[in-house]
């Protein structure tokens, strides 16, 4: 993907932002909870996925997503990636860390499988955290996304983090997960198998 200075400039104006309602808040948070159940997939297969994605398939998930940049492409905790996306009509450059569930500010639940991204700032301390629990429950997999704000974001910041979780949630299990599996694999592989290939494709 192009990046210019532009865009660039929009991206740098986001993170300010970002900083000053952390700043603001000091510890104080705030929390928006999105909940989602689908069928046909299983949490392995989202959990191989979120080691894996590529900016291919990264713009399957919604029209907002711009492209995709890895920093640091590791399976497991301290893979970093740069999401580009379109905020309330800016262009934002979100650095999401891949953090292990013990870091998260809300305790995830013992019975999902917990995969804690990051939002963190150009030194790597933190902005917003993300919590997704993936959980199965009899034939459909559920999907619990918790995002953790400074208390001075704005309301209508956080609820346009709201409303595009509703949206790209759905693109990405229906569209994305299963494209890059046949991408990857030639085939839709039995979930249990996945585990075994761990981190397949190249940043």
């Amino acid at each position: 993907m192009e990046i210019t200075v532009n865009d660039w400039l929009q991206a740098a104006d986001h993170e300010v932002e970002l900083r000053r309602w952390r700043d603001q808040s000091g510890e104080r948070t705030k929390h928006v909870v999105v909940e989602h159940s689908f069928t046909g997939i299983s949490p392995e297969m989202v959990f191989w996925y979120l080691t894996n994605f590529d900016h291919a398939s990264y713009l399957m998930w919604h029209p907002a997503h711009i492209g995709l940049q890895w920093e640091n492409k590791v399976a497991g905790p301290g893979a970093i990636h740069i999401a580009w996306e379109k905020v309330l009509g800016k262009l934002a450059a979100y650095r999401i860390r891949l953090d292990t569930p013990d870091a998260s500010p809300i305790p995830p639940k013992e019975t999902s499988i917990a995969v804690m991204l990051n939002i963190i700032d150009t030194e790597g301390d933190t902005l917003i955290h993300i919590l997704n629990e993936v959980e199965q429950a009899g034939d459909q997999t559920n999907i619990t996304c918790t995002f953790v704000f400074p208390e001075a974001a704005p309301d209508e910041f956080v609820e346009a983090h709201r409303r595009h979780n509703v949206e790209e949630v759905p693109g990405m299990v229906n569209k994305a997960v299963p494209y890059l599996v046949q991408k990857t694999f030639g085939y839709l592989i039995e979930p249990e198998k996945l585990a075994g290939y761990g981190l397949i494709v190249p940043a």
